[in-house]
């Protein structure tokens, strides 16, 4: 590994947990006031990032298939992911432990389910950066 490499892991993370939400349109401004807030609670116990992305585009490559026909997502919902980046899964583990004790996590994210498609569970994953 390079000096350039492990400079660009420490500030990245090699660690990350991916998110997708199916969010009806009409919610955008309340789901993004709320994950402004819980990005806050996150970044004050140490998480290196949090991003937020929208599908724009649902027209895949020949021979794939595009994400929101996968997710059954229709055309009044949005198709957000979230990538949250840690230096390791020790501290995702760490860092959760002290949200999951932040008083004013939990109603949050009460919130945020509130706002997503009803009758739909976000899509979830952790991942290991690969070295290559």
């Amino acid at each position: 590994m390079s000096k350039i490499e492990s400079a660009r892991e420490v500030e990245t993370g090699n660690y990350v947990q991916l998110f997708i939400y199916r969010i009806p349109k009409k919610n955008h401004d309340a789901m993004v006031k709320l994950q402004n807030q819980l990005t806050g609670i996150f970044k004050k116990h140490g998480i290196l990032r949090s991003e937020f992305f929208q599908l724009e585009t649902t027209e895949p490559f020949e021979g794939m298939v595009s994400i929101a026909k996968t997710i059954s997502a229709n055309p009044e919902e949005e198709v957000w992911v979230e990538l949250e980046s840690y230096r390791d899964r020790k501290h995702r583990d760490d860092v959760v432990a002290n949200v999951t004790q932040d008083a004013n996590a939990g109603p949050l994210f009460g919130q945020v389910i509130g706002l997503i498609t009803e009758g739909y569970s976000c899509i979830m994953g952790e991942f290991k950066r690969l070295h290559m």
